[in-house]
């Protein structure tokens, strides 16, 4: 079954470690190979960027998106940059995988609508406005309270965001944020790699208020695989996966029925429509019963297993997304 994945950090890994590979092949869980053999229709490829560990962001940021124009020009027989609407219907149409770039860190730009529209023009086309420290335009996770919502200068951001057709997107962003973006901009955000916080009681993920809010927006929810926000299970051994060392004892896991259990809550609460694919792949711990992108055709046969139907699974894989960015992008 075809999937679109919001959200994986294999550009960030594939430039600070050339040794694991590259995008054709790797020894992460994204390369070309695996995410054919999972059949993927777009990947979507954040250039992370720690703004605590660069002296400076914006020539951290100018270093990953060269590596991103190598890899797209190396293997543009097999990846088609989406960077609008239509690009969505090509990529499809020419048997290729289509390949959109965000940021993940809205610092960055330091409020500047100028650097805006250069990574706008350098076909960035998502940014996820926080990472886990604040910023001109907000405040993450954890950091709470009536004035820590979005600043005047992300709002300005925001704006310019909406003139462009880019994405925002939530995830990392704290609860106020969330809930005034929510509430007062006309487009509907994204959360492209957040789960239920009724199920796992940590702040990157979203209460059952935001997740109804997404829903009745039009936002899209997207799954992370993280054993921190999906939950996880201490297990002894897994199939297939003789790279994860149990000789001391068993290893906390990421298991795929705990990404059903959160896909379930995420439609209960939500609405089936809300939900979609953001795996966090290479930006998170290797400790998962789902190895890489080539084993996806797994979580839809256990989401099936679980109880959704066809038409569901569909929804969350692909046609979610795949609506949601012909509605948003130019």
């Amino acid at each position: 079954m075809k999937y679109i994945d919001f959200h994986c950090d294999t550009i960030s890994e594939l430039a600070d470690h050339p040794e694991a590979g590259t995008l054709q092949r790797s020894r992460l869980c994204i390369d070309l190979e695996k995410l054919e053999k999972g059949d993927a229709a777009i990947q979507d490829f954040a250039l992370f960027v720690d703004m605590h560990r660069c002296s400076d962001p914006w020539e951290r940021y100018q270093f990953l998106l060269q590596c991103y124009k190598k890899e797209l020009e190396r293997n543009q027989d097999r990846l088609h940059p989406v960077l609008s609407a239509a690009d969505v219907k090509m990529a499809d149409r020419e048997g290729k995988i289509g390949s959109m770039l965000s940021i993940e860190e809205g610092g960055v730009i330091g409020g500047s609508a100028d650097k805006l529209d250069q990574v706008w023009k350098d076909g960035v086309r998502l940014i996820t406005l926080t990472w886990n420290y604040p910023n001109e335009l907000g405040w993450p996770n954890g950091m709470e309270g009536p004035d820590r919502g979005i600043t005047e200068t992300g709002w300005n951001i925001i704006d310019r965001m909406d003139e462009l057709h880019m994405i925002v997107d939530t995830s990392h962003l704290n609860d106020q944020g969330t809930r005034e973006i929510l509430e007062r901009r006309k487009r509907a955000p994204v959360a492209s790699h957040s789960d239920a916080r009724a199920l796992t009681q940590v702040p990157r993920n979203l209460p059952d208020d935001l997740i109804r809010a997404f829903g009745e927006k039009g936002g899209l929810i997207g799954l992370n695989f993280s054993r921190n926000f999906i939950g996880s299970k201490a297990v002894d051994s897994l199939p297939g996966r003789m790279d994860i060392d149990f000789s001391a004892g068993p290893v906390r896991c990421t298991l795929i029925h705990d990404i059903v259990r959160h896909a379930r809550h995420l439609t209960e609460v939500g609405g089936e429509d809300t939900v979609c694919l953001g795996t966090d792949f290479d930006g998170i711990e290797p400790f998962l019963e789902l190895k890489d992108a080539s084993q996806m055709p797994k979580l839809a046969d256990a989401m099936k297993k679980g109880g959704f139907t066809e038409a569901q699974i569909e929804k969350i894989f692909r046609k979610n997304a795949e609506r949601y960015l012909k509605d948003t992008l130019a």
